[in-house]
């Protein structure tokens, strides 16, 4: 799907090149209070292989059940989407956030590999019946949303878990093909190696090594097949992972994804500059979500 396409389908614009839309009331507005059951935040962990995860719950307002995001920061995180969280919750859905292993102050010992335990467990939590019943969540409404390596976990755990409703994926880096470009390559070893002060266990060379070992399963692009089954939103900015981004999309139109939703945003990898576009993205994936 070109912009334009993708445009319409979101109730987007284009003017003068730039993605305009109309600002979502979520974004801009606070909505009703439940007295009964108001909105609220809370600090909790998550288990994981013997270790508690810290972990943030935005609980929204309303008897519910709620629809749930599980918001997939990327590594190590500086840009956590805390905007997003809060602006998905004013849209009514739950949110919840957590550190993977070995990542800001969470135990153990941070590889790519037990970040994709730790997705799975995150999700794992959301879906047992007590945190259902708890926290006043929707089981059949749970959906990923991740940034840069957190939107490769999020493809990863939706391409593997046929429970999940729908994943978005945003400037989300193939970790199978990150070596296959030795000039690209090195343009990120050498960003990631300046990234990591919050990550213990593993350098970036190791990072890449690890990535390497795993070429052939974690190449997206071989997970079209099993991704078409979800409702999918790609959101692509111009970085390094563009192409990449671009590139799965084409993968799962040959799939005949008939759920593909793809965005392409002038802006950084933190969409430092969009962040109200973003938020209009996604929330108005989300709201088609419900329907």
């Amino acid at each position: 799907m070109r912009l334009s396409i993708i445009a319409a389908l979101l109730g987007l614009a284009l003017a003068g090149g730039q993605l305009r839309a109309q600002t979502p009331a979520a974004i801009t507005s606070d909505p009703l209070a439940d007295k009964t059951f108001l909105p609220s935040l809370l600090g909790i962990t998550v288990p994981s292989h013997g270790t508690d995860m810290d972990a943030t719950l935005y609980l929204a307002g309303g008897a519910g059940p709620h629809g749930t995001v599980l918001l997939l920061h990327g590594l190590p995180g500086y840009e956590a989407n805390g905007d997003l969280a809060q602006s998905m919750r004013r849209a009514g859905w739950n949110v919840l956030l957590f550190n993977y292993r070995g990542t800001w102050g969470t135990p153990g010992m941070f590889t790519q590999s037990s970040a994709i335990e730790d997705t799975a467990e995150a999700v794992r939590f959301l879906l047992d019946p007590a945190a259902v019943s708890k926290y006043r969540i929707d089981p059949r409404r749970l959906v990923l949303v991740g940034h840069s390596f957190g939107a490769f976990l999020a493809g990863y755990e939706a391409s593997h878990n046929a429970e999940i409703m729908a994943a978005a994926m945003i400037s989300a880096p193939n970790l199978g093909q990150i070596n296959s470009n030795p000039q690209e390559r090195e343009i990120r070893l050498k960003r990631w190696e300046a990234q990591l002060h919050p990550v213990r266990g593993s350098t970036a060379s190791e990072l890449f090594a690890e990535a390497q070992m795993h070429g052939k399963d974690w190449d997206y692009i071989a997970w079209a097949d099993a991704l078409r089954r979800h409702q999918i939103l790609l959101i692509a900015a111009d970085d390094q992972n563009r192409s990449d981004m671009q590139a799965l999309a084409t993968a799962l139109r040959h799939k005949k994804a008939d759920r593909l939703d793809y965005v392409a945003v002038p802006t950084d990898h933190s969409f430092s500059d969009h962040r109200i576009a973003l938020q209009t993205i996604v929330l108005a994936w989300l709201e088609k979500l419900g329907k």
